[in-house]
């Protein structure tokens, strides 16, 4: 007869039931391609996502219906699921020295190496300029810091929709000054070896700096920009990356089309039950003028290329639908959208900006605008290169200790980076 098992073994055994019995009752099965370079990593993911769909995505959605709680606990859910992952630095304390700071009033965290390069690399993090922090990011930039043996400093501006634009622009502007003028004395870096990187809305902020300093003719030039899958317009939500959204990946747990809206009217400085109730007729552009249309096709006039090259696995990519005009949406939203300060891509000429390198994903809801920023980038001459992953997703460095082709792309990247220094 077989010993029954002991009170702690059955409570092990009766866990391990109930969380497998969850992840088969969420399990939704990925697109073909997604995350399949290696099949660890497809397992890792199909595991992974229904956790941040439980703790993140659902409670958003269904058990809080004011906004304001939905960006609080979207903040608390994502900040504590980032602690979970790795890397556990205990043995690490010696090589990289990690200390927060205040720079021109902005919050800062450095990560300086032993016998760093002299080189020196600004983090603007992402989060649709509302959700995020240094804490979040903090394994990324540590690993960053140790294998490229560079100073790095993490950005901690301040969020929307508490802070709105341009502040939150502004406080990266800050920081970065106060780096050219110290660093030379506090850490040793020479100001004219500075790489800034953002991902995501925080590529936003990093090109946006970019592209204003060629503007002022500041000096010291920076040495290159690394855009991470980065945000870079509020004009057309119905590129092609946005509709393939729509059509397969539509409830799951990353960056969506409504998303995009919602937090960049927060950054805009429209009131939160405002901007979700306008959610719906901006992802059909419906906040769009008709008289900018025409401006719009000779901007984004690479979109044309995309649609007819990038076709997911030749999966049908549903036509664009009808606009929903909302005369609310134009008008709160015309005065800024166009800005390039606000939405880098619409600015007109981008000769001068430093050394470029793009990173895009395959299953990002904001690849095409990343595509046609390289286009234009490369039209203008300035030396570019694109990464698109091909099975990646939005936000996946975010996992590189977890998935293989993250961590493989976060050492080109690095390995782009030292080439400078």
């Amino acid at each position: 007869m077989t010993k029954p098992l002991s009170t702690p073994g059955t409570v092990i055994f009766a866990t391990f039931i109930v969380i497998l019995s969850a992840l088969l009752v969420l399990h939704k099965p990925l697109p073909p391609g997604f995350c399949e370079k290696s099949s660890l990593d497809r397992v890792i993911l199909h595991l992974f996502e229904p956790v941040i769909r439980l703790f993140y995505l659902y409670p958003t959605r269904y058990l809080f219906s004011q906004p304001q709680d939905q960006i609080w606990w979207t903040r608390l859910s994502l900040n504590t699921l980032a602690k979970t992952m790795g890397p556990f630095t205990l043995f690490d304390w010696g090589t990289v020295v990690v200390k927060d700071a205040t720079w021109n009033g902005v919050h800062v965290r450095t990560y300086q190496p032993r016998n760093a390069t002299g080189g020196a690399v600004v983090f603007i993090h992402g989060g649709g300029f509302a959700i995020g922090s240094v804490e979040m990011y903090s394994g990324l930039t540590r690993r960053m810091a140790k294998e490229m043996n560079t100073f790095v400093v993490s950005i901690d501006y301040r969020l929307s929709p508490e802070t709105v634009f341009p502040e939150n622009l502004l406080d990266c502007e800050k920081a970065l000054d106060y780096l050219i003028e110290k660093g030379p004395q506090e850490f040793g870096i020479d100001p004219t070896k500075i790489v800034i990187v953002g991902d995501s809305a925080g590529g936003n902020l990093a090109t946006v700096i970019a592209q204003r300093r060629v503007e002022k003719k500041a000096e010291p030039r920076l040495a290159a920009q690394v855009l991470l899958y980065p945000l870079l317009q509020m004009v057309d939500l119905q590129m092609v990356s946005y509709r393939y959204f729509h059509k397969r990946l539509d409830g799951f747990a990353f960056v969506d089309p409504r998303s995009v809206a919602f937090y960049y009217m927060l950054y805009a400085g429209v009131p939160v039950e405002q901007a979700k109730r306008l959610v719906p007729s901006v992802i059909t552009n419906g906040h769009i003028k008709p008289e900018h249309r025409d401006t719009l096709d000779e901007v984004l006039s690479h979109r044309s290329i995309i649609e007819s090259t990038h076709l997911y696995n030749l999966s049908k990519v549903p036509a664009r639908w009808d606009v929903v005009e909302s005369l609310e949406a134009q008008d709160l939203l015309d005065p800024i959208i166009f800005n390039p300060d606000f939405s880098p891509l619409m600015r007109t000429h981008l000769e001068g900006l430093p050394r470029t390198l793009i990173v895009t994903c395959e299953y990002d809801t904001l690849r095409d605008e990343g595509m046609i920023y390289a286009d234009r980038l490369k039209m203008a001459g300035v030396d570019t290169k694109l990464i698109n992953l091909k099975n990646g997703f939005h936000a996946m460095l975010n996992m590189h200790n977890e998935i293989t082709e993250a961590s493989s792309c976060l050492t080109d990247v690095m390995e782009w980076i030292r080439e400078l220094f």
